[in-house]
Formats: C-alpha cells, sequence, structure tokens
C-alpha cells in the first residue's frame, strides 16, 4: 500500500512494518541454478514428479526374493542408473547398490555386510538374523516429496540447499524476483576517505560496509558517490538518481548543513516516514518519488545501522522482493535495560549462558557515533520505551550477518 500521509515521529514498531508495507514485489528473472543462491524465489516450487522417481535401495547389498534363505544369485543386477525389469521369485536374489531401484518380486533388501555366498558364488544366506525384514533398506519413490507438492515458497531466499532440491526435482532455472538496484550517497565535507582524519576530520565508516550491508539485505547496489555538503550538490545527486532505493547518509536533522528534506522537496519526493520515536537512529527518514524510495540515515554510524539499515532498509528491500516480513526472536535480559519513556532504544547485546538460559547483556560503546559495540555484539534488543527489567523477555532483529 502507499501510504496517504507523512508519519512523524511513529514509533518503532510502526516505522518498521511501514517500510515493510509500502513496498510491492519487483518483477522476476529466470536464472539457471548456479546463479540462484541467494537471490528469493518468485513463485512457489512444485514437484514435476514424486522424490525419490523410483523405489531404491538405501544400501550395497541383495535384493532378495523371500524373507528366508539360502537365496539362488541370479545374473541380473540393478545398478545406480542402470535398472532391471528380472523379476525376483521367491528363493532368488539380485546384486543392487545404494540408488539402485528395486526389481519387482523384491522383498527387502540385505546389506553386503550382513551376507555370505558359498564356495560356488551362487548360494547366498544371511549372517544377521535381523536380516532381511519386510521393505528393509528400501527407499520409497515420493517418499521425499510428491509430483504437484509444493515444496518450496515463494519469497524463500534460496539457499545452496534449496537450489540441490531444485536440481534433484529436474530444475535447470528458477524464477526469482529481481534485484532492486540501490545507490549510496555519501554526504559530508568532512568525511575522509583514507588514512586518519586530521582536525575537524571523520574518517567515512560508510562506504568500507553499507555495500556490503546492503546486498545482504538483497539490494543490487550499483554506485557509491561521496557528495558535497550543499542543498545543490544534494539536490543534484537525488536528482540523477534513478534506483529502486537510494540510501544516503548525513543531512537528516536540522542543522545548518542538513540540506536533505529541502532536497528531497525539491526533486518531487513525498515522506512517509520523518523520524523515528527511536534512539539511535531518531532521525531517519524514509520518501517516496514515484516507484524510488529514499531512505535518509543518520550520519552517524550506530544510529545509520539501527536506526536506518535494520529499522527501514530491511523491511523495505524484503517487500521489494516478496519476501514475509523478517520475524522477531527473543532474548532474557540479565539486568535492567534502560529506554527513554517515549522512545524505543535499539540495544547490541552480547550473550551469556547460566542454568541452560542464554541471557543478554547490553554491549559497551553505545554512543550513536560508535561502532565496537555492534561490532562486537550477537544480536540487537528492541527494548520498549520505559525500558524493561532483569529477567524480561525482550523482541530481538536477527541481524543479516
Amino acid at each position: 500500500m502507499t501510504p496517504q500521509t507523512t508519519l512523524i515521529e511513529p514509533d518503532w514498531h510502526t516505522a518498521y512494518t511501514t517500510a515493510y508495507g509500502c513496498a510491492e514485489r519487483l518483477g522476476a528473472d529466470l536464472v539457471p541454478l548456479d546463479q540462484a543462491v541467494g537471490r528469493v524465489l518468485a513463485q512457489d516450487l512444485t514437484a514435476p514428479m514424486d522424490l525419490p522417481r523410483d523405489t531404491t535401495s538405501a544400501m550395497d547389498g541383495w535384493a532378495v526374493g523371500s524373507d528366508t534363505g539360502p537365496w539362488t544369485l541370479v545374473s541380473a543386477q540393478s545398478l545406480a542408473g542402470h535398472p532391471s525389469n528380472y523379476h525376483l521369485a521367491p528363493g532368488e536374489a539380485m546384486r543392487i547398490a545404494t540408488g539402485g531401484v528395486i526389481p519387482p518380486g523384491t522383498f527387502g533388501i540385505m546389506r553386503w555386510e550382513y551376507s555370505s555366498l558359498d564356495a560356488s558364488g551362487v548360494h547366498l544366506t544371511a549372517t544377521n538374523p535381523k536380516e532381511p525384514t519386510a521393505n528393509s533398506h528400501v527407499r520409497p519413490s515420493g517418499s521425499e516429496a510428491r509430483a504437484g507438492e509444493v515444496v518450496l515458497t515463494s519469497g524463500t531466499r534460496l539457499s545452496p540447499a534449496h537450489v540441490g532440491l531444485a536440481a534433484m526435482l529436474g530444475y535447470d532455472e528458477l524464477t526469482v524476483a529481481a534485484h532492486p538496484t540501490c545507490q549510496i550517497f555519501i554526504l559530508g565535507d568532512e568525511v575522509l576517505r583514507n588514512g586518519a582524519p586530521g582536525p575537524g576530520q571523520v574518517r567515512d565508516a560508510f562506504e568500507p560496509q553499507f555495500p556490503a550491508y546492503a546486498r545482504m539485505l538483497g539490494l543490487d547496489v550499483v554506485s557509491v558517490e561521496f557528495v558535497p555538503d550543499t542543498l545543490e550538490g544534494t539536490t543534484a545527486a537525488l536528482s540523477s538518481a534513478s534506483a529502486d532505493v537510494v540510501i544516503t547518509t548525513g543531512g537528516t536533522a536540522a542543522g545548518p548543513k542538513d540540506f536533505l528534506h529541502r532536497a528531497l522537496e525539491s526533486v518531487g519526493a513525498e515522506l512517509v516516514i520523518d523520524s523515528i520515536a527511536m534512539r539511535p537512529g531518531h532521525p531517519n527518514l524514509l520518501a517516496r518519488r514515484g516507484s524510488q524510495f529514499v531512505v535518509g540515515l543518520p550520519g552517524n554510524p550506530l544510529s545509520a545501522s539501527l536506526g536506518g539499515m535494520l529499522t527501514l532498509v530491511r523491511p523495505l528491500a524484503a517487500g521489494l522482493t516478496g519476501q514475509v516480513l523478517p520475524e522477531f526472536g527473543q532474548v532474557r535480559f540479565e539486568a535492567d535495560a534502560f529506554a527513554p519513556a517515549a522512545d524505543s532504544r535499539l540495544v547490541p547485546f552480547t550473550l551469556r549462558l547460566a542454568d541452560a538460559t542464554a541471557y543478554a547483556t547490553e554491549t559497551a560503546w553505545l554512543n550513536s557515533g560508535m561502532l565496537r559495540g555492534f561490532a562486537t555484539c550477537d544480536g540487537v534488543a528492541v527494548v520498549p520505551p520505559g525500558g524493561v527489567t532483569a529477567g524480561d523477555l525482550v523482541p530481538t532483529i536477527e541481524l543479516p550477518w
């Protein structure tokens, strides 16, 4: 859906769900299997046949035609890829390999190591009284999937195992959601791209991390540009942007060098979210310009990472690729955790195991300009307005890495 009015300082959960709800899935691509890992399935994957296709042996050994021996070995054999149509009679046995199709008349499979051939190599006996049994070591056709069954649902982010399953079902290509394109604009004259910063400068922490961060969230980053701290420069950058998602860093507040709001107005973008009742990351914003989304992140690294990338970009990317809204986990806090009375607080935490229970503790270095706590955390908790007391369960956001 498209929001009709700008949300001014919504609570954190409203901002999170709004970013997801205002996005619709883009188109779809047909890609070969070796390019499908990491992409999002755009339509349900159904089994075109039973899996396994045939009833096969789970062991190397003998297909036997009755429950008791000795059995007479026949010359036919069933190997993987080379089935035999020979019909076993009671008292007969056939050599079979793992994956070999079960021949007609089979009572069960007797494992190789539980058998003995006489000197003639013709008569077979069992050496384990527990074998064979009816249908022992048999993999029935369709035991993994039946023809027509949905095995993977649309919106699934494809893993190597998913792609392997598709290959087993006979697929060579998969229909996946188109990758939303992304441009990143880093605003700020004080930003240094290389080396140690001098007086009044800060080393850029966004270019080295945010392209990879955005790709982990499902965006195809096509460019990263540094933009002068002027209204003209900011407006020109936004005006030239053609990606599905534009991410800016800095300029979201109302300081003397913050021009993003005026630049957005100049290019005809409409604000969807203007600031969020959260700490850190209060001055994050989301705007829409036609079918293009602009996510404005604060210039402080922790605010941008927690308030922008996890709160706005992640659900937005999920919506654009047709995924379900990422669910929350839960963690039990070991000590009281503070949050402002009116704001949620996103808290990087570390885990400690005690009496088979995992307890969360706030990391140090939680200033909005710091990254050390986020870099060393086990997850991020969403502490509600007013905070929580020791022992409370708190919602958590799974980190994309």
